[in-house]
């Protein structure tokens, strides 16, 4: 069995058209030590400090497809979450488990008892 011959004419280096590195077309994301924050930088221009990695990375995005109008993320604010708040430990708050909290089983959506280690799981949830 023969094998088609090598070409002589291959492409070389750097694509065709695209003449810009990669922080000029996309920018990059920065962080400040001094402001504890992450920020999107390109070129000379800074937009915004944000407390994670993650949203810095989502505003980003949205800069990249709307080629870097800083009036595109004052239309796409979104609401912050806090996720330490403080539990009112007499409220009984409704919880979705898939496992049990005891043997680790897999369960059913809602329901009440383990089928595996028969444990009442509100029960359990609220005594500990």
């Amino acid at each position: 069995m023969e094998l088609p011959p090598f070409p002589e004419k291959r492409s070389k280096g750097r694509i065709k058209g695209i003449k810009v590195n990669k922080k000029e077309r996309e920018g990059e994301i920065l962080f400040d030590h001094k402001k504890r924050g992450f920020y999107i930088k390109k070129s000379d221009e800074i937009f915004g400090y944000y407390d994670s990695m993650t949203e810095a990375f989502y505003y980003k995005k949205i800069l990249m497809e709307n080629n870097w109008d800083a009036s595109s993320i004052k239309k796409k604010i979104t609401q912050r979450v806090h996720i330490n708040k403080k539990l009112d430990l007499n409220k009984k708050y409704k919880v979705k488990l898939n496992y049990c909290p005891n043997c680790r089983s897999k369960l059913k959506i809602d329901e009440k008892e383990c089928h595996s280690c028969g444990i009442n799981i509100e029960e359990y949830l609220y005594s500990n």
